[in-house]
């Protein structure tokens, strides 16, 4: 049996172009992850910095670019809890939390046309390399995605936001 993983698909009414520019644009993750994410050049062995507080500065978290095929797919290694995560995870111990910020994992977003022409763009999102399916990464990942691809999805098919005017 293989590491657990997290896989969540989701259809969205773009092109795979303007989808693949929204995972990629700094201006477009603002919107969709919240203040947060990352930055980088998107190239291939290209370092991923991590925007972790809204109003705090880009950082090195040991994050880089694995695969950047415009369009097509974009795959990254993941960065390791953080500090703040501690206290959000509620670790009991100093030996678990140790053991937690090792493991490693690795997010690829792969874009292809739906199976049904009407449907889109189909996203599979597959964040995988979780060291065990107790893993406090995947369990802080599981719900995360699935809101920031909700977001992503809104953003792209000209959707309302919650906090603009109606």
């Amino acid at each position: 049996m293989g590491k657990p993983e997290f896989v969540y698909v989701i259809y969205i009414q773009t092109t795979a172009e303007k989808l693949y520019q929204a995972l990629t644009d700094p201006e477009s993750i603002k919107i969709y992850m919240g203040g947060y994410g990352p930055e980088s050049s998107w190239e291939t062995g290209a370092p991923v910095r991590w925007k972790m507080d809204p109003d705090g500065e880009f950082e090195e978290t040991g994050q880089r670019v694995l695969e950047a095929a415009p369009g097509k797919r974009l795959a990254y290694t993941w960065h390791t809890l953080q500090p703040m995560h501690r206290q959000m995870f509620d670790f009991a111990s100093d030996e678990e939390w140790d053991r937690a910020v090792r493991e490693r994992s690795k997010v690829a977003f792969d874009i292809e046309p739906a199976e049904e022409p009407e449907m889109g763009i189909k996203l599979t999102l597959t964040h995988d390399g979780f060291d065990s399916a107790d893993s406090r990464m995947l369990e802080g990942v599981s719900g995360g995605w699935i809101m920031i691809l909700s977001t992503l999805k809104t953003l792209l098919e000209g959707g309302r936001f919650l906090d603009e005017p109606a």
